[in-house]
């Protein structure tokens, strides 16, 4: 049975903003808090940050799977989440000068009978990526990889 999980959240960064820190893969080590550096580990099809890119995050593997500059980035995991079918969509609407975000994720659980106890935790870290990507965007240091990426 799938499972959905949505966070939302509003900040006074630009959806450009906001979308860098998606797209970067080394900038999820930024704002994300994980306790191992993100990576690229393979390059886009036709660019750099683009759809079929692939970064890591210990212990998972991630996919991008749709990239729509400024308004939409999508992922799938290809390894290391004990679920399968899990893929990502975030949703960036700009307010005003802010954004609007919306995270939507959808997953199967690999064992049967263990969804609603992945569906908290995974929910958790969805919530937790709404809060801290914003509140990371809105006071992006000059050295965070998403300011040093470049062009999209």
């Amino acid at each position: 049975m799938p499972y959905e999980i949505e966070a939302t959240a509003a900040t006074t960064a630009s959806p450009g903003e906001i979308f860098r820190h998606l797209a970067v893969p080394e900038a999820w080590g930024a704002w994300g808090r994980f306790p191992t550096p993100a990576k690229q580990t393979r390059k886009g099809d036709t660019t750099t940050y683009g759809v079929g890119a692939v970064k890591t995050i210990w212990p998972a593997a991630e996919q991008t799977v749709a990239y729509e500059p400024d308004t939409h980035f999508g992922y799938i995991a290809l390894k290391g989440l004990p679920v399968r079918h899990y893929r990502c969509d975030v949703y960036l609407d700009q307010r005003g000068t802010g954004t609007f975000i919306r995270w939507n994720s959808r997953f199967e659980p690999l064992v049967p009978g263990t969804g609603a106890v992945l569906r908290l935790g995974l929910k958790a870290m969805i919530d937790a990526f709404a809060r801290w990507l914003p509140a990371h965007a809105e006071h992006c240091p000059p050295d965070c990889p998403a300011r040093r990426a470049g062009d999209l």
